[in-house]
C-alpha cells in the first residue's frame, strides 16, 4: 500500500504541476544562420575603404592597391626587384614596384602598341638582366620577347614545327619558366599536351615532351634538373566516329552522348544511330595530375595523382570532380601543388618520387566542411617553412606553416586573388586579383564612361597589391578582418509560420515544389528600372512598359506606349521582387556554374578570359576542348558536385528543361529544336543530371523562339505530371534564354533587338499562367533570375540583375531590399527541400525570409499578350508550320481525365482481388 500511495502522490503532483508548466512562457527557439555581412547594403566601390561585392561579401585589401586591367592571370617580378609585369588577355601591365605606377600595353590612347595578337595566356618571365620579358602568346602558339626599356617587341618564337621527327601545329602557349642556367625557356603547349624547350640563342625548339591533358602550371626545381607540370584537363575529347569537315553538319547528335564516369562514357555507345567513342577513365594518369620531367633525358619520370580522387568518399559524399591541380611551388626536395577543387595542397617529394599527403586549408570551423576557397597561385619562402596561397574564392592569401601543415592566418585581398609573389628580401608580398574591387555602375545619370569601356568585363578592373609581410599580431588582425568580410553568424528566432525554414529542413513548409527559371544577360534597370517603389533608373529601362522614350527620336512616334516586358512588370508587382540582387557572374560561362551551385574554379576563370580558336579537326587534341558556355565541362566540376548532386544524395526528385546542353562548339540552328544544339565533340554531362534532362526542350539557341519552348514545356509537363502517372518532382530547372538578344530577323518576327525580350517576356507570362492553373500551384514557389547581366547597364552596379519570386506563399506587391545573389537563391532552394549546403556561398547566403508569408494567396497569374508592333508570336512560329492556340493557352493546362482515372482505379482493384 505505501508504494501505491507514493506512486499516486507522485502522479498527482505531476498532474497538478501540468497547468502551471503550461502557463510558463517557453524559451524562444533559435537557430544560428551564417550570412554575408552586407545583407542590408547595395554594391559599392570604395578605393580607400570597404567595398561591397555582388555576393554581399566585403573586400578591404591590405597594403597599397592599384587598379589595373581585369583578369591578371600572369605575374612575374624582375630579378632586380624594381618591376613587375602582369599578363592579361592580349594586354600586359608594367608596374614600378616602388611607386606602383602602372603602364598598360597597349595604352588606351594607342601611343603604345601591343606586341600580342590573338590574346595571351598565363605565362610571363623576366630575363636575368630584368630588361626583357617573355610573354605567352596563347592562341598564336608563340612566345613573345619584349624590351621593357624601349617598350617594343623584339621577337616571336613559335612552338609549331618539327621536333625529333614529329610535326606540331596549332600550338597554344600556356605557362612559361626561364631556365637561366641552360639559357632556355620552358613553355607549356596546352593544345598539344606537351612541354616545349626553347633555346634562347638559336630561337629554336630543342625538345618536346608529352605531358598530361591541358597543361596549365609549370615550375622548375632550384637545381634546374626537374620540371613539374600541373595538368588541369580531364579528357581528350573525341569527335563522333567518322566525322569529317564535309559531313560534320549532317552527322551531329542532338545532345550530350552520356553521363560522366559511366560505362558508356568510358567505353563508348551509340546515340541516334551514330557510333560514339568513349572518353576513357577520369582516373587516367594524364587526367588532373602532376608530371615530373627529367630535363637531362626529356622523359616523364613521375605521374602523380594529387588531391581527392573521383569515386572516393569525403565527409560522407562521393567525389565527382577532379582535384584541378593548377599551380606549383618547388623547393630543394619538396614541391607543393594547389588543388582548387579540394581546398588543399598536395606535398610531393619529387626527389624520392612519392606523395607525402595533403595540407588541408582550414580557415574557420563553421566553414571548413564546405568547399569554396579555390587555392590558385602560390609561392614558397626561401627557408621553405612558409607558403603563401592565393584563395580565388575567399578573397584572401592564406599563410601556411609547412611543418605543422596548418593555416597561420589570412591576408585580405581584392576580389578573386590569382597570383602571389614574395620579394627577394622577403619583406613584401605582391598579389594580383581578377576583379579587384568589383564593377560599379556602368550607366545612368551622372555616369562617365571610363577609358576601358562600359561592358561588365571591361569596367571591372583587376588589382595589384603591395603588402608588407605581416607580423604575427598583424596577421591575427588581418584574419579576423577576412572572416568578418566573408560571413556573420546571426542568431535568429525560429518562426515556424514562415514558409522558408532558417536552415535546411528545420521547420515544416507548405512549399513542396520549386521551379527555378533562368534567363539571359539582363540587368535590373533595363527591365524594372521604372518601378518607383524600388531603387531604379527609368532612363535605362529600354525593356520596360511605356518605354518609347528610351528609343532613338526617329522611332518614338511609331512606338507610343511601347510595351516590351509587361509580364515582368506585372509579375514583379503582383508577387515580389528584389532591387538589391546581383549575379556573381560576368558572363554565361560563369553564370551557369554559379546558379547551379558550382563556384567557377581557376580553369573556368582563366579559360573563359582568353582568346581561343577551336580547331575541331586538328591533330592537337587540346583544340577540341569544349570550353563550355551553358554546360559544365568535367574540368569544372566541384569536388562533390553542385545542385544536381546535392539533390541526388538526398533522393530529392528533379528534372531539367534546357540547362547544361550547350557546349562552345555546338551548332545552334533554328531546326535544332530537340535540345537547341547539335553536338560534334563528344563531352559527358553530369552523371546525376543526364537521366533527368529533357530531350524535347530547346536550351540556349536564340534562333528558336521562346514560344516554341513554351509549347515543348507545356506538352511535356502535361504528359508527365498532369495526365500521366508521375508526380511533379520537387525541383524543375528551366532555361528561357531569348532575352539574351541576337541580330534582328524581321522575317522571323524579330524586327528589333527588343523583339527578343518581348518574346521572352511573353514566355515568362505563359509559364506562370500555366503553372498557376495546375494542382501543384498551391504548394509551389517559382524563382526567376538571369544567368548573368553582361548584356545591359545599371546605375547601381553592372552585376545587378533580376530576381522575381512568385507563388501562393510569396508576399503580394512586395519589394525586398535585402542583398541577394546566387548563394541566397540556392540557400532558399536547399532550405525548402531539406538538402544540406554544398559550398561556402550557399552556407553564407542571405536568408530571404522577408519574401514569404504564412498566409497563402492562391489566385492564379494571368498573362499579358505582347505588343505586336515589336513582336508577333505567330510570325515567329510560322517557319515551324505552327500557330499558337491562344484560347487553349489562356484556358490553362489539361488536367487528369476523370473517366480514365476511374476506370484505371477499378482495374487495379480488380487485379488485387485475384
Amino acid at each position: 500500500m505505501p508504494s501505491r500511495l507514493l506512486l499516486l502522490l507522485i502522479l498527482g503532483l505531476g498532474l497538478a504541476q501540468t497547468p502551471a508548466a503550461r502557463a510558463q512562457p517557453r524559451p524562444a527557439r533559435t537557430a544560428t544562420v551564417l550570412q554575408v555581412p552586407g545583407t542590408r547594403e547595395f554594391c559599392r566601390i570604395d578605393e580607400k575603404g570597404r567595398s561591397v561585392l555582388p555576393s554581399g561579401r566585403y573586400v578591404t585589401p591590405a597594403g597599397q592597391l592599384v587598379r589595373i586591367t581585369h583578369d591578371p592571370f600572369g605575374l612575374a617580378l624582375a630579378p632586380d626587384g624594381r618591376t613587375a609585369v602582369t599578363l592579361h588577355n592580349g594586354v600586359f601591365t608594367r608596374l614600378d614596384l616602388a611607386s606602383l605606377a602602372a603602364v598598360r600595353v597597349p595604352s588606351y590612347d594607342g601611343t603604345i602598341r601591343s606586341p600580342l595578337s590573338n590574346g595571351s595566356f598565363l605565362g610571363v618571365a623576366f630575363s636575368a638582366d630584368s630588361k626583357k620579358v617573355y610573354l605567352s602568346g596563347g592562341d598564336n602558339g608563340a612566345v613573345i620577347i619584349y624590351d621593357l626599356e624601349k617598350m617594343q617587341r623584339l621577337d616571336s618564337i613559335s612552338l609549331n614545327g618539327a621536333c625529333a621527327g614529329q610535326q606540331y601545329a596549332d600550338s597554344f602557349t600556356s605557362d612559361l619558366v626561364l631556365n637561366e642556367a641552360a639559357h632556355e625557356l620552358l613553355a607549356l603547349d596546352r593544345a598539344n599536351f606537351r612541354l616545349v624547350r626553347l633555346d634562347l640563342n638559336t630561337r629554336q625548339v630543342t625538345a618536346s615532351v608529352p605531358v598530361g591533358r591541358q597543361p596549365f602550371g609549370l615550375a622548375l626545381s632550384p637545381d634546374g634538373r626537374t620540371a613539374l607540370v600541373a595538368n588541369v584537363g580531364q579528357y581528350a575529347y573525341p569527335l563522333i566516329t567518322g566525322a569529317t569537315p564535309k559531313n560534320a553538319d549532317s552527322i551531329m547528335i542532338s545532345r550530350h552522348p552520356y553521363g560522366n564516369d559511366t560505362k558508356e562514357s568510358r567505353e563508348g555507345t551509340v546515340v541516334e544511330g551514330r557510333q560514339i567513342p568513349g572518353v576513357g577513365s577520369p582516373l587516367a594518369p594524364e587526367a588532373m595530375s602532376v608530371f615530373a620531367v627529367d630535363l637531362a633525358t626529356n622523359r616523364v619520370v613521375d605521374r602523380f595523382k594529387t588531391g581527392h580522387q573521383i569515386g572516393e568518399m569525403v565527409e560522407g559524399a562521393e567525389v565527382v570532380g577532379g582535384a584541378s591541380p593548377n599551380s606549383l611551388a618547388v623547393g630543394r626536395q619538396l614541391a607543393y601543388v594547389t588543388n582548387a577543387t579540394n581546398d588543399n595542397l598536395t606535398v610531393i617529394d619529387y626527389r624520392n618520387h612519392r606523395l607525402l599527403g595533403d595540407i588541408p586549408l582550414k580557415v574557420d570551423s563553421r566553414l571548413d566542411k564546405y568547399r569554396g576557397l579555390l587555392p590558385f597561385g602560390l609561392c614558397l619562402s626561401r627557408d621553405e617553412r612558409t607558403l603563401y596561397v592565393a584563395l580565388l574564392g575567399f578573397n584572401a592569401v592564406a599563410v601556411v606553416d609547412v611543418a605543422t601543415r596548418t593555416t597561420r592566418g589570412l591576408i585580405p585581398t581584392g576580389w578573386g586573388p590569382a597570383r602571389v609573389r614574395l620579394s627577394a628580401d622577403e619583406k613584401t608580398l605582391y598579389v594580383t586579383s581578377c576583379r579587384g574591387l568589383g564593377a560599379g555602375p556602368n550607366g545612368g545619370a551622372g555616369f562617365v564612361a571610363p577609358p576601358q569601356g562600359t561592358y561588365i568585363g571591361d569596367i571591372q578592373l583587376g588589382s595589384f597589391q603591395k603588402v608588407p609581410v605581416p607580423t604575427a599580431a598583424q596577421l591575427a588582425a588581418y584574419t579576423k578582418q577576412v572572416l568578418g568580410n566573408t560571413f556573420v553568424p546571426t542568431k535568429l528566432a525560429v518562426n515556424p509560420k514562415n514558409p522558408l525554414p532558417a536552415l535546411p529542413g528545420l521547420t515544416p513548409t507548405p512549399i513542396k515544389y520549386v521551379v527555378y527559371i533562368t534567363k539571359e544577360n539582363r540587368t535590373y534597370d533595363e527591365v524594372l528600372g521604372q518601378l518607383r517603389e524600388a531603387r531604379g533608373d527609368s532612363t535605362l529601362a529600354r525593356f520596360g512598359v511605356n518605354c518609347e522614350y528610351t528609343l532613338p527620336d526617329s522611332l518614338r512616334g511609331k512606338f507610343a506606349h511601347l510595351r516590351v516586358a509587361p509580364n515582368h512588370r506585372k509579375v514583379a508587382r503582383q508577387f515580389a521582387f528584389s532591387d538589391n540582387y546581383y549575379c556573381d557572374s560576368d558572363a554565361s560561362i560563369h553564370g551557369h556554374h554559379w546558379m547551379l551551385g558550382v563556384v567557377p574554379n581557376e580553369w573556368v576563370e582563366a579559360n573563359s578570359n582568353v582568346s581561343k580558336t577551336a580547331k575541331l579537326f586538328s591533330g592537337a587534341p587540346g583544340r577540341r576542348f569544349p570550353g563550355s558556355t551553358g554546360s559544365m565541362d568535367p574540368e569544372d566540376y566541384a569536388e562533390t558536385g553542385g545542385l544536381w548532386e546535392a539533390l541526388e544524395r538526398r533522393h530529392v526528385a528533379f528534372y531539367n528543361f534546357g540547362e547544361a546542353n550547350e557546349t562552345a562548339h555546338n551548332r545552334e540552328a533554328w531546326r535544332d529544336t530537340a535540345t537547341g544544339a547539335g553536338h560534334l565533340v563528344m563531352e559527358p554531362m553530369q552523371k546525376a543530371l543526364f537521366p533527368r534532362t529533357s530531350h524535347d526542350y530547346a536550351g540556349f539557341n536564340t534562333s528558336i523562339p521562346d514560344q516554341f519552348r513554351m509549347e515543348q514545356f507545356e506538352r511535356e509537363f502535361t504528359k508527365k505530371w498532369l495526365t500521366g502517372r508521375q508526380k511533379m518532382p520537387a525541383l524543375i530547372t528551366m532555361q528561357v534564354p531569348n532575352d539574351h538578344g541576337a541580330d534582328v530577323r524581321p522575317a522571323d518576327g524579330y524586327p528589333y533587338r527588343q523583339s527578343y525580350m518581348a518574346d521572352n517576356d511573353l514566355a515568362l507570362g505563359r509559364i506562370l499562367h500555366f503553372l498557376s492553373r495546375t494542382p501543384y500551384w498551391k504548394n509551389m514557389l517559382v524563382v526567376v533570375t538571369e544567368d548573368d547581366p553582361q548584356g545591359g547597364v545599371d546605375h547601381v552596379d553592372a552585376h545587378r540583375s533580376l530576381l522575381l519570386l512568385a507563388g501562393p506563399y510569396v508576399k503580394r506587391g512586395y519589394v525586398s531590399h535585402a542583398h541577394a545573389n546566387f548563394g541566397a537563391v540556392l540557400k532558399t532552394i536547399y532550405n525548402l527541400l531539406g538538402v544540406p549546403y554544398v559550398n561556402q556561398y550557399d552556407a553564407t547566403g542571405t536568408l530571404l525570409q522577408d519574401f514569404f508569408t504564412g498566409t497563402p494567396d492562391f489566385r492564379p497569374y494571368t498573362l499579358e499578350r505582347s505588343d505586336l508592333r515589336i513582336f508577333d508570336p505567330q510570325q515567329a512560329m510560322r517557319r515551324y508550320d505552327k500557330t499558337i492556340d491562344w484560347r487553349k493557352v489562356e484556358k490553362g493546362p489539361e488536367m487528369d481525365d476523370e473517366a480514365r482515372e476511374r476506370a484505371d482505379h477499378y482495374r487495379q482493384q480488380k487485379a488485387k482481388s485475384k
